[in-house]
């Protein structure tokens, strides 16, 4: 626009009025180009602590500023790419600017993988921008304050301003500990997001501010404030430090909160995680197993006879009769008939339909982040059989979405928060399988030790056996339970049922004691094998099997799931941290993991009730 601008500036600047004038054009042009890239990135984060979890919803924060007097009403796209292709759905978030202001827009994305790079797109202006490649490290220590530039530095803890902590926890799976000085000045939603985190497993550790005390907190995190040192939050813990980090150094900090300092360049970090939507065990992923459920059930073994009898008529048989009847006319006819014939049957034998339906079959783990809610870690197969765009959507808020493709570039776009959605193109007859999170208000049972005998001679310290007491109702009634503790997987059977048929966990009293029996296998074992199973899955892998059955199949992986466990050591074994165990109701899911405006859609699932059971009374 400016060459143009001064190409019609011509040969001449005699005329001084005529510069003037001309001057004021190119000032105008100038303008106009500015104007019509007024939103700016001014930084790009990703997850709290700077990395992001592996194969994980992860936090993208963008800072945006609005250079123009107009206000700004669009959105941002981010896309994520494996070399030179387009992978997954697309991200969107919807962007209000006022004029000459500045803003944190925060998306939910699915990252994580090796070799992925990001772009996002501003709405109304050319072009993308490449955003920093993610760096997937283990979970981190982050320390959160209200001003970086006037708070106090602890060495080798990363500060990062409580402005860009998320609203939802999908955007926490990169922290494990964070340590904070001071109330943070938050919305009722991030509050609750902080709260959330501690029950999911999170380590809040509290430490005197730049006025040598505690933080007072204020409004919901109020709870933190109770007296004692250390205070346990479902699976998490909320622990107070008396005495200043400033004067440590970064081993002693990890010292003084417990945990290791990781090698986030350690190669082991990444490959030893495991594919639970992939599947890396016998192809036993969520995504491949639910994808079962809706194949259909051609008969193979009739359509590569026919196929063998097509062939064989076409040649040698048309050229044989050819030759005892002397007419080629004759071969021309039984070939021409035998393209019909076959045609029509392979067309009948090879159709789609056989009773299939639209429908949603999924799975879901679901945690107690408070006394009436829980935290919902799904992953669903859908199936349509006719094309056009789906939306997915759930009840609850914080819903997050993702297909997991790295290699698949999908036609959708992806919403997150309360109004958050996916919406894809379907082909006719075709699968989308589709991972998400959400927090659902229901009840939560209290579960406590009545009886428990640990072998304290052994590291770790091996369960020997347990009663549960559980009080209260679940969403719905559980059928069967594990317990998983240290290395080990042990059945949970109700004390007052027949170890061979369903219990009912909502009896009159509305409590339930279940009692620790024989080992199921260790976690790896279990995982890779057929012990979560009745039956080997191993010599049933060449015929079909039903509903039930593949439900059956995705235990073992339900199971580690459902015990936080996301890698496997360098020789394969995986464990539990010492004391640390959970019990786990398997149970019909909840009316609100059923997808909203799902008319004529057929709805079938499994959910895992998640209940941390730590080994002391």
């Amino acid at each position: 626009m400016i060459r143009r601008c001064w190409a019609w500036i011509g040969p001449s600047f005699a005329n001084s009025q005529q510069l003037l004038n001309k001057a004021l054009v190119i000032a105008t042009c100038v303008l106009a180009a500015q104007s019509a890239y007024a939103i700016d990135l001014e930084s790009s984060k990703w997850g709290l602590s700077g990395n992001v979890a592996k194969r994980q919803f992860n936090l993208l924060s963008l800072v945006l500023r609005n250079n123009s007097p107009e206000a700004y009403d669009g959105y941002v796209r981010v896309r994520k790419y494996i070399g030179p292709s387009p992978v997954d759905v697309s991200y969107v978030e919807p962007v209000f600017l006022s004029p000459y202001s500045e803003r944190i827009v925060q998306l939910y994305v699915y990252a994580g993988e090796w070799n992925e790079t990001w772009q996002l797109t501003i709405a109304d202006q050319p072009g993308s921008i490449t955003l920093p490649s993610p760096a997937p490290a283990p979970p981190g220590v982050v320390h959160l304050v209200g001003n970086p530039a006037l708070s106090q530095t602890l060495n080798g803890i990363p500060k990062v301003a409580d402005t860009y902590f998320p609203v939802s926890t999908a955007g926490l799976n990169d922290v494990s500990h964070i340590l904070l000085d001071h109330q943070p000045n938050w919305e009722e939603a991030r509050a609750r997001t902080l709260l959330d985190w501690i029950a999911l497993g999170g380590e809040l550790h509290l430490i005197p501010g730049s006025s040598g005390s505690l933080p007072t907190l204020t409004g919901p995190l109020a709870v933190l404030n109770a007296p004692l040192d250390s205070q346990r939050i479902q699976a998490g813990k909320v622990v107070k430090h008396q005495n200043s980090f400033t004067k440590l150094n970064t081993e002693q900090i990890f010292a003084q909160i417990g945990r290791k300092n990781p090698t986030p360049d350690n190669p082991n970090n990444y490959y030893n995680t495991i594919d639970y939507e992939g599947g890396e065990y016998y192809n036993r992923g969520f995504f491949s197993t639910l994808k079962e459920i809706s194949e259909p059930k051609h008969l193979w073994p009739l359509i590569h006879l026919l196929s063998l009898a097509y062939i064989a008529l076409v040649f040698p048989g048309a050229w044989l009769l050819g030759l005892k009847w002397k007419s080629y006319q004759i071969t021309f006819a039984v070939t021409l008939g035998a393209v019909v014939i076959f045609g029509g049957l392979f067309q009948f034998l090879g159709q789609r339909g056989y009773g299939e339906k639209t429908q949603i079959n999924s799975v879901a783990i679901l945690r107690p982040v408070a006394d009436n809610a829980w935290a919902v870690e799904g992953w669903g197969s859908m199936f349509v059989t006719s094309s056009g765009q789906r939306s997915i959507r759930h009840q609850g808020t914080g819903l997050s979405y993702a297909t997991c493709q790295s290699q698949e570039a999908v036609q959708g776009v992806v919403r997150s928060g309360t109004d958050g959605s996916m919406n894809v193109n379907f082909p006719p007859y075709s699968h989308r399988e589709f991972s998400y999170r959400q927090r659902i208000l229901q009840p939560v049972p209290q579960v406590q030790w009545l009886q428990l005998n640990v072998n304290q001679d052994v590291s770790p310290p091996e369960l020997v056996s347990g009663d549960l007491l559980v009080s209260g109702k679940f969403p719905t009634t559980p059928g069967s339970a594990f317990l998983v503790c240290g290395k080990e997987v042990r059945s949970l059977f109700p004390v007052n049922a027949p170890t061979n048929e369903k219990a009912d966990a909502n009896t009159s009293a509305g409590s339930q004691v279940w009692n620790v029996r024989e080992k199921r296998g260790e976690l790896s074992a279990f995982l890779g094998g057929d012990y979560g199973t009745p039956f080997p899955f191993a010599s049933q892998s060449s015929r079909k099997m039903d509903r039930e059955q593949i439900l059956e199949k995705l235990k073992p992986l339900l199971t580690v799931r459902a015990a936080n466990i996301s890698e496997k050591s360098s020789d394969g074994m995986m464990a539990l941290p010492a004391g640390k165990a959970y019990a786990i109701f398997f149970a019909d899911p909840p009316p609100e993991l059923e997808l909203k405006s799902s008319d004529g859609i057929l709805q079938r699932g499994w959910a895992a009730y998640v209940l941390p059971v730590p080994l002391e009374r």
